[in-house]
């Protein structure tokens, strides 16, 4: 019965790692369309080097998505899954930062509202499960 008050490390593990690698396919998948959906129309000499950072932006999402997943699944309850759960709240606390960071440098004409929602959920989802 208590083990029913508490959170298992998976409920959280699992939607804060398949979301990232969700977000990944589709940048791997669909760059261009990806960056025109966030910066517009794109100069036609650096469509293809915006589609290529795209991917391995991608990548990077994919990998942490990847880890999330398989170590959830392979590590016993506890400690260890309670470490992986901070270690996923930190990587989505780190994009958020960036994201942020990068709109206050200019970088950005505006913050595209799916990572404003999105990260922030995950990170909390992750640091709940974590503490409970």
């Amino acid at each position: 019965m208590k083990n029913l008050l508490f959170m298992n490390g998976l409920y959280a593990i699992v939607p804060a790692s398949a979301i990232i690698l969700i977000i990944a396919i589709r940048k791997i998948l669909a760059p261009v369309k990806f960056n025109e959906e966030i910066f517009g129309e794109i100069h036609p000499d650096e469509v293809n080097n915006a589609a290529s950072m795209r991917m391995m932006i991608g990548a990077g999402f994919g990998g942490i998505g990847l880890m999330g997943l398989i170590l959830g699944f392979m590590l016993e309850a506890g400690e260890a899954t309670t470490s992986l759960l901070f270690a996923l709240a930190a990587a989505y606390a780190f994009m958020l930062a960036t994201l942020l960071f990068a709109n206050q440098k200019g970088h950005l004409h505006e913050i595209p509202k799916p990572p404003l929602v999105i990260f922030p959920v995950m990170l909390l989802l992750c640091i709940v499960g974590a503490v409970l």
